[in-house]
């Protein structure tokens, strides 16, 4: 019993050696480290804290400057984007120019040929007017002329107008006062067998067409009735005058104050006897005795 005592007693204090020789390497280590890095000073910790900062500074400014460089850029594109949105509405400005002015081009273009249009269309209008007016004198001179061996229209086509006249004459009543005459309306005609008298005294106004003296003394001229006259022309005188009136003045009565000798042209009113040309069925004013411009 006493030598297990013994035993145990050098166990324990073999075991206490081990961890006091063990303590001892640990510290010895330490303290060897210790020497060989020395302990830091408040000016060491300061300068560790300051180049700290001064990294982090110009870690920071890399940073900023990398930004500064993407918000350039970024301006740059912004500016690039604004620099084409500014060069598309100039385009478009240009562009409305273009068309505005391509507009004006056409509108003048089509003014221009509207007015050749209206121009040629007026020129034609004028040649037409020309040559109806050649076609009307030469069927006035015609109509005018009378021969005397010309042929009176047929006994049958008299009758009917004669009838026509009779109707014509119970709706008319012939005018009264100075500017009429009295007795044989008829005298100075030269072929007073031929006409029929419808009213004796009428009077009438419009434009004188066509004059022409004639071979037995006459002064005749065809009269474009104004409107409230128009009347005094029956169906031979559309067919055979263009609807104007047959005018005479007889040689006794020409030279006669308040007489004059219209010209083509003319705007006159005129007195006389309202009679119709048997023998050419048209109406006349014939002896015409007073005869005043207008």
């Amino acid at each position: 019993m006493e030598e297990c005592r013994i035993r145990t007693v050098c166990f324990l204090i073999l075991s206490f050696t081990i961890v006091l020789v063990a303590s001892a390497g640990i510290l010895n280590n330490y303290m060897n480290k210790s020497w060989a890095y020395p302990p830091l000073t408040l000016d060491d910790i300061l300068k560790n804290y300051y180049i700290k900062i001064q990294d982090k500074s110009e870690n920071d400014l890399e940073i900023s400057s990398e930004v500064g460089q993407d918000s350039e850029g970024a301006n740059q594109t912004g500016s690039d984007l604004t620099g084409q949105a500014l060069s598309g509405e100039e385009d478009s400005e240009d562009n409305n120019q273009t068309s505005t002015q391509a507009t004006g081009e056409s509108e003048s273009n089509q003014n221009i040929n509207q007015t050749i249009e209206t121009q040629q269309q007026i020129q034609n209008n004028q040649t037409v007017n020309i040559q109806n007016n050649i076609q009307m004198k030469q069927k006035l001179e015609i109509a005018i002329s009378e021969e005397e061996g010309e042929a009176p229209i047929p006994l049958e086509e008299q009758n009917r107008i004669e009838s026509s006249d009779r109707v014509i004459v119970t709706q008319h009543k012939a005018l009264t006062g100075p500017d009429c005459r009295p007795g044989n309306v008829l005298a100075g005609a030269s072929n007073e067998e031929d006409l029929r008298v419808l009213s004796e005294c009428q009077e009438a106004t419009g434009i004188v067409m066509h004059t022409k003296k004639m071979d037995d003394g006459d002064y005749k001229f065809f009269l474009n009735l104004d409107e409230k006259f128009k009347f005094l022309a029956n169906e031979k005188n559309n067919d055979k005058t263009d609807g104007f009136l047959v005018v005479e003045i007889v040689p006794p009565d020409q030279g006669k104050n308040g007489v004059i000798l219209p010209k083509e042209g003319d705007r006159v009113h005129v007195w006389g006897a309202w009679v119709t040309d048997k023998p050419k069925g048209w109406h006349e004013i014939h002896p015409t005795w007073k005869v005043v411009n207008e």
